[in-house]
Order: C-alpha cells, then sequence, then structure tokens
C-alpha cells in the first residue's frame, strides 16, 4: 500500500488546527525558557563571532585561540538548553498525538523516559551519518581516483556522479528514520530499527510528504521575517546575488550578524 501523501498532509494540517489550543499550552513554556535562554547568550554569541570574524586570517593563533573561547561557551550553554528543552517539546507534542495524552496543567514541563528516549535517537542519527557520510566519502574519493588514472577526464565526470550519489543515499537514510521521534514515543524504545521497518517501500510518498512541510515552512519563516525583520530580507537578496564575491559575502555575513545581535540585546530599540 502507497503512503497517502496529501491524505497524511491533510491530516496534519487538520490535527493542528483541531488541537490547536493544546498545542500551545505543550509548547508555551518551553519556547519561553528557549528564548529567555537566546536573550541571554546570543549577544555576547554574536559578538564574538564579529571579534572572531574580524580578526586577520593568518594572525596570531593564540589570539584567534582566546577569541574563540567565549564563543565555544555560549554555543554550548546554547546547545545543552536545546537539548533539554526541545526533546520536551517534540514528546509533548508526540504523547498527544500517538497516546492521547494531554497536560493536566496550563503548561508542559517534563523530561522523563520519552525525553531521553528522543535524545539518545539524535545522538544515535548524528554517529550514523557522520558513519555513513565518512564512508561514503572515502568510497567515492578512492574510486574516483582509481578512474581518473585509468579514464583520464571521464573519471572526474564519474567522481561528480558519485558525490551525487552520495547526497542520494543520505537523502534516502534521512527519510527512512524520518520518523525515529513518533517511533521512540509509540513504541517505549531509541525507535531507528522500528521507524526503518515502518517506512521500508514508502520512500517517495514519505519523500513528498516532507517536502510539502518544508515548502510550509519556508513561507512561513519568510513571513515572519518580513514581519519582524523586514530589513533582514533585502540582506538575503544581497547575499545570494553576492555568492560569487567572498568579500562582498563576508561584509553581508558581519552585517546580518549585527543585526541578529540588535534583535537578541534588550537595551537596543531593534530588539523583539
Amino acid at each position: 500500500m502507497k503512503f497517502p501523501v496529501f491524505k497524511a498532509f491533510s491530516a496534519g494540517l487538520a490535527y493542528i488546527v483541531a488541537h490547536f489550543l493544546t498545542i500551545i499550552k505543550i509548547l508555551w513554556l518551553p519556547t519561553l525558557l528557549l528564548m529567555a535562554a537566546q536573550f541571554y547568550l546570543m549577544p555576547s554569541m554574536i559578538e564574538a563571532e564579529l571579534q572572531f570574524g574580524n580578526m586577520e586570517q593568518g594572525g596570531d593563533p593564540m589570539a584567534m585561540f582566546a577569541a574563540m573561547g567565549p564563543m565555544m561557551r555560549t554555543t554550548a550553554l546554547l546547545y545543552l538548553t536545546m537539548a533539554i528543552l526541545y526533546p520536551m517539546m517534540i514528546a509533548g507534542l508526540l504523547r498527544h498525538v500517538i497516546r492521547g495524552e494531554a497536560p493536566r496543567l496550563p503548561f508542559y514541563l517534563w523530561f522523563g523516559a520519552d525525553e531521553l528516549r528522543i535524545v539518545a535517537a539524535f545522538l544515535l542519527l548524528i554517529i550514523m551519518t557522520i558513519i555513513l557520510y565518512i564512508a561514503g566519502f572515502l568510497l567515492v574519493m578512492v574510486v574516483g581516483l582509481i578512474l581518473t588514472l585509468v579514464a583520464g577526464a571521464l573519471g572526474g565526470i564519474l567522481m561528480g556522479v558519485g558525490t551525487l550519489a552520495l547526497v542520494g543515499a543520505l537523502i534516502w537514510f534521512f527519510v527512512r528514520v524520518s520518523i525515529v521521534y513518533a517511533a521512540a514515543v509509540g513504541e517505549r524504545t531509541v525507535g531507528v530499527a522500528e521507524a526503518w521497518n515502518i517506512t521500508e517501500g514508502h520512500f517517495w510518498g514519505l519523500f513528498f510528504y516532507w517536502i510539502l512541510w518544508v515548502l510550509v515552512m519556508i513561507i512561513v519563516g519568510l513571513v515572519f521575517l518580513a514581519l519582524i525583520l523586514p530589513s533582514y530580507m533585502p540582506l538575503m537578496m544581497e547575499m545570494m546575488s553576492s555568492m560569487s564575491d567572498p568579500a562582498a559575502m563576508e561584509q553581508i555575513n558581519a552585517r546580518m550578524l549585527e543585526m541578529q545581535g540588535g534583535m537578541w540585546d534588550l537595551s537596543k530599540p531593534g530588539a523583539w
């Protein structure tokens, strides 16, 4: 039986509309805590990124390493916060979708077995992705070099085809494990093997299903940027038109970082 792409997508939209208040109840407090952490950490992190970016290439390695210190500390704290709050939000939503469990309180703030399974699944996927990428990259390089020595220019073309095949294989892998968090909550396991078995024979259906959700998120993201950061959109367009000019790209990136820093700095008028 083929995966019903549009039926599943419509059911997802209908779920959001029908249970909107429950979704808000699950998400509002973890989201508020995450934003508080970002308001606290982002200004110093962006300032450190700007200082590091303004340093001359080939300069004093010790000075560059010292400049990286604050950026790495704040980045680590931010990732730690996300590692706690994102699994909380995902597990809270999936508990409601799969088990019909809704928070009894007007908020959701819990980190239990399901959240730990989601963290374990995420870490396992990261490890598997790194292994697959390194193994695939080495295979493409070795085969490509041999073919280049044997067939000359044709070997280089085949090496490019092999690189595209590696990208395709990674996409295939990601789609096959795309329901791993739902499997982790539903089956009360890490969920990787269960997700792999459930998605067998449904690659194309799931692929186009996720494409539809990506398009929705792109539209929502563009509307969000247009409303919250209207001056950010021209910079994005300018960056896209300057991709062949590294110096211009670096300047635009610095301006974008400054704008982001102002967004998270409550002492500035551009803050949220």
